[in-house]
């Protein structure tokens, strides 16, 4: 059930206090300002208006093309890791049913926020109906992953170090690596390839490594970033 707005207010602000980090949330209109004041930054998450919305819009997205086949039949995805839930919006604004699970509380309650708010706006009503957003342990939900819960394709998306230039990510991937830490990725991998039915997808910085030196059987390239897939059928 999507939070109503002083219920999500006094939830989030809870959750901010008790915070490790020195954390400052603000609701907003349409999603929810995090500051990280220790580290002097802060962005607005939103799924109804600006970057993240802007980005959902763009069609041209490797990740579109990772996460699809020339059959067009993939249709139910998983993301293991939610993160900020963009790549998640990104997949459910071109048709994708979509579950994202999040296990830190404070993700995934902006999530939640944000969510709701979507679903109140004209054109992002039936975007938010085909996210269905999870509080949970992606290994512990991959466990209990039965038969009826079959997903075409799972996604993950491991947090990866900035690059040897030193350059820094953007603002909103600081913070959340400030606030968490990689799950057991490559044991949720293990399990991702034997749960998914076509296909699982990995997003990597593109120098890096395969995840747990498994050989993809297709990439997607990027200038940036690339996503090997797994073929499972």
């Amino acid at each position: 059930m999507p939070l109503t707005t002083p219920v999500a207010a006094e939830f989030l602000q809870q959750l901010a206090r008790s915070s490790a980090r020195d954390l400052r949330i603000e609701l907003q209109a349409q999603g929810v300002r995090i500051e990280l004041t220790d580290l002097q930054l802060h962005f607005v998450h939103s799924f109804a208006s600006g970057p993240i919305a802007k980005r959902a819009s763009q069609s041209t997205q490797m990740l579109l093309k990772a996460c699809n086949n020339k059959q067009r039949n993939i249709h139910r995805i998983l993301d293991l890791t939610a993160g900020w839930g963009v790549d998640a919006l990104v997949l459910a604004r071109y048709g994708q049913q979509v579950t994202l699970l999040e296990q830190h509380q404070l993700l995934h309650a902006i999530i939640a926020h944000s969510l709701a708010q979507l679903a109140l706006t004209p054109n992002g009503a039936e975007i938010a109906q085909r996210l269905h957003l999870q509080h949970t342990n992606a290994k512990h939900y991959l466990h209990g992953l039965g038969d009826a819960e079959e997903f075409d394709c799972i996604y993950l998306d491991p947090m990866f170090a900035a690059h040897k230039s030193g350059a820094k990510p953007a603002k909103e991937m600081q913070i959340l690596q400030a606030l968490t830490a990689n799950q057991d990725i490559e044991s949720c991998f293990a399990l991702a390839l034997a749960k998914a039915r076509k296909r699982v997808v990995v997003k990597r910085a593109a120098k890096a490594p395969a995840l747990a030196g498994a050989k993809p059987d297709l990439v997607q390239r990027a200038k940036t970033i690339r996503f090997d897939i797994y073929l499972t059928s």
